[in-house]
């Protein structure tokens, strides 16, 4: 499975946030591995744009889980677009994540995770604290860590909508990690 990692965080203050979370955002943003729109906040028409554009160049895209929080700004500009982007929900309980964070478990133990080496997920995997209710369900906790997790999140949702089944399989192919002209797009 590979996995093409997308990240963006604002550019106002992109400095402060790299001391603030001790991460080098500035050297990501110079290697083309974080894109930065202009301001204090991403903006959502940027993100919209950028799903448009990937949908385009991955008209496989089955599905693209997502967090409720703020979604209906996302879901507007998406509709402004016509970008008829497959939209999951996917929440962030115990009752979601546990089977999502399995799922994701399974596939990077048995090593059938293929991310680039991507130093921004590598790092959020690395910053992810795991917390266990009472019945032993788990689920990534950014209350309890010192670093962002977002891509590990992200990537568990996504591992959660496979293990569902709302996704088929992906088409056969060469892996695009064995080209060697395949590049790391920045978005």
């Amino acid at each position: 499975m590979h996995v093409e990692c997308h990240f963006w965080a604002p550019r106002d203050g992109l400095k402060d946030r790299a001391d603030r979370d001790r991460a080098p955002y500035d050297l990501w943003w110079a290697q083309k591995l974080l894109t930065t729109p202009a301001g204090r906040s991403v903006d959502y028409s940027f993100v919209a744009t950028r799903i448009g554009e990937l949908m385009q160049r991955c008209p496989q895209m089955q599905a693209i889980a997502f967090d409720r929080w703020r979604i209906d700004e996302l879901k507007r500009e998406l509709a402004h677009l016509g970008c008829d982007a497959p939209l999951v929900e996917w929440g962030q309980g115990f009752k979601d994540m546990a089977p999502a964070l399995d799922a994701f478990e399974v596939e990077a133990l048995e090593g059938r995770l293929r991310h680039g080496a991507h130093p921004i997920l590598t790092w959020n995997v690395a910053n992810a604290v795991i917390t266990t209710d009472a019945a032993g369900n788990r689920k990534l906790d950014k209350s309890k860590t010192t670093g962002r997790i977002d891509g590990a999140q992200a990537l568990a949702m996504a591992m959660g909508i496979r293990a569902r089944g709302a996704v088929g399989e992906m088409p056969a192919g060469p892996s695009p990690w064995e080209d060697p002209g395949f590049r790391l797009e920045a978005v």
